[in-house]
């Protein structure tokens, strides 16, 4: 009967063991493809952070030059406003030319119609002086003056119709370009606005990526600490399984002694011997020596570190210590035993286990094989607090939930196992509190 209860404890705790295998594994393998993913997505960002970059770059090409097709255009018409205000000016100065060549030709005509007339009336009363008056009146009327006059005007006006020509020339190339660098200015607006749309585009995408980004990283530090919950519970099964292997050894062990004891009592029974009390109490002895030695040979390889953090709250607020954290020697049996954790017994009924820190809910389970009602919280600089057979888990704690020091992570009514960790390392619980 006790061989198939520890044989059946024994496969229970390989399956579990197997299980969580698994889960390591599986989980190991989506934290590598997450860490791909997380590559991949930062390379993305990076190269959106280039194309980013290039098109500021662009951006600012296209708005140097914009300003400088701007400036040019804005120069060049000032140059056409300059050129039509002379054109103005010149086109006054012609009229006004004009108007004084006309005003030396009406006043030169009615010289010469009146000194005309003066001249026929004095041809009437002497021929020959009245020729001679004509001639010298004449003379004076087209002298170099009059001439010299009318020659100057006639060559400013000449002057001022080249001026007025070149000049509306000048208006016309001026328009010609503005309109030219005005057309270059729109594409340069339009290269403006699409590069800005495109930049608009790709720093959108840029945040999308960031975002993602961070989700992975999130998520791969959710795994992260789902594989050190992993690996703590692994170590606890590994150690069920060797507990378990070791009783079934202690078993084989004493199915042969008591084969040997049965062959001998045989023997004693042929020969009349009757075996004495001395006898008897010998044998037991030696059984629960064999007992105790294989079961608690557990120093080996275990791991102790030292916390080194402040003080904080008991897991309890009224308890007694029943069994201490460390390595003790047993008198008796003459070997060494390993208590990973401290067994604390409350000194009231349905009493309140307390989060000693705060801390992130990485496992939360009833009924989780020998630890029973188990919660694990993770807390900083690589801290694990473990509440094992608890008679309650609280109904508002959630894995992956973050809670304040001393939250009610459950309830017990005679005794809580309270473990801690440092780095894969076991400490003293009682450093954390005491």
């Amino acid at each position: 009967m006790h061989r198939l209860l520890f044989l059946t404890l024994f496969i229970t705790v390989i399956l579990q063991a197997s299980s969580i295998d698994d889960k390591i594994q599986n989980n190991k393998t989506i934290l590598s493809r997450n860490k791909n993913v997380k590559d991949r997505t930062e390379q993305k960002i990076q190269s959106l952070a280039t194309q980013i970059e290039d098109q500021n770059e662009e951006l600012k090409k296209l708005e140097k030059e914009i300003n400088l097709v701007t400036k040019d255009i804005n120069e060049h018409k000032e140059m056409l406003k300059d050129s039509r205000k002379n054109l103005d000016e010149l086109s006054i100065k012609g009229k006004i030319l004009q108007n004084q060549k006309k005003d030396y030709e009406e006043e030169l005509i009615n010289t010469i119609i009146e000194d005309y007339s003066s001249a026929v009336a004095m041809k009437l009363a002497n021929k020959d002086s009245l020729q001679e008056l004509t001639q010298s009146e004449i003379y004076e009327i087209l002298s170099s003056e009059a001439k010299d006059n009318m020659l100057k005007i006639d060559n400013q006006y000449m002057k001022i119709t080249q001026n007025k020509t070149d000049n509306e020339r000048e208006i016309r190339k001026l328009n010609v370009y503005i309109e030219k660098r005005e057309k270059k200015k729109k594409i340069l607006n339009y290269l403006l606005n699409k590069h800005s749309d495109s930049l608009a585009s790709i720093q959108k995408k840029h945040k999308l990526y960031q975002n993602e980004l961070k989700t992975i990283i999130k998520k791969q530090n959710s795994l992260t600490n789902l594989l050190s919950t992993l690996d703590i519970l692994k170590e606890k099964e590994l150690k069920k399984e060797e507990e378990a292997r070791k009783r079934e050894q202690l078993l084989a062990l004493k199915k042969k002694r008591e084969q040997a004891r049965e062959e001998e009592d045989k023997k004693n029974r042929s020969n009349n011997v009757q075996k004495t009390q001395e006898s008897v109490q010998k044998d037991n002895a030696e059984e629960i020596d064999l007992d105790v030695r294989i079961l608690g040979s557990s120093t080996k390889g275990v791991k102790i570190g030292k916390y080194r953090g402040s003080k904080t709250i008991a897991p309890l607020k009224s308890y007694s210590v029943l069994k201490k954290f460390g390595k003790y020697y047993d008198p008796v049996y003459k070997i060494k035993l390993f208590n990973e954790s401290v067994l604390l017994k409350t000194n009231e009924p349905d009493a309140k286990v307390f989060s000693v820190l705060d801390g992130k809910v990485v496992y939360s389970k009833q009924n989780s094989g020998m630890l029973e009602n188990l919660v694990i919280i993770q807390h900083k600089n690589g801290l694990y607090t473990i509440y094992s057979h608890l008679d309650q888990i609280s109904p508002t704690l959630k894995v992956g939930k973050w809670i304040k020091k001393g939250y009610v992570v459950g309830r017990v009514d005679e005794t809580l196992t309270f473990e801690a960790i440092v780095n894969n390392k076991y400490i003293d619980p009682e450093d954390i509190f005491q």
